[in-house]
């Protein structure tokens, strides 16, 4: 991979952190905000504690995929971006265009879902 493709790359997952980042900070002003008033009726509780468990749950998502991320630009530093790390083939450059933080290629991930993994 040349120093053209890793700045390309590296810019697409720097450009999807900082959208995670601006959704954890949306989801964290959101849980304030619930947190600040009190219900007065007991179904708005449940539905707050309800949206509170969502947001909560969606940021634990976000965090894995930060995670994938700075793993994929980890990767990108050692030259070993781009390749399955389940066959070692080069995963398609379509694929890591539309996810740029791809551990496996399109067969080896469709085997992997396929056996629950």
């Amino acid at each position: 991979m040349n120093r053209k493709e890793k700045k390309y790359y590296l810019m697409l997952l720097n450009r999807e952190k900082e959208r995670i980042f601006r959704n954890i900070d949306y989801l964290k002003e959101g849980i304030g905000k619930g947190e600040k008033g009190i219900p007065t009726h007991i179904a708005d509780h449940g539905t707050d504690e309800f949206e509170k468990g969502l947001d909560i749950d969606i940021s634990d998502a976000e965090r894995k995929l930060l995670e994938k991320i700075d793993a994929a630009i980890e990767k990108l530093e050692k030259n070993r971006y781009g390749v399955c790390e389940s066959c070692g083939k080069k995963i398609p450059v379509s694929r890591l265009k539309a996810l740029p933080y791809a551990r496996f290629c399109i067969k080896c991930q469709n085997e992997k879902e396929k056996s629950g993994g």
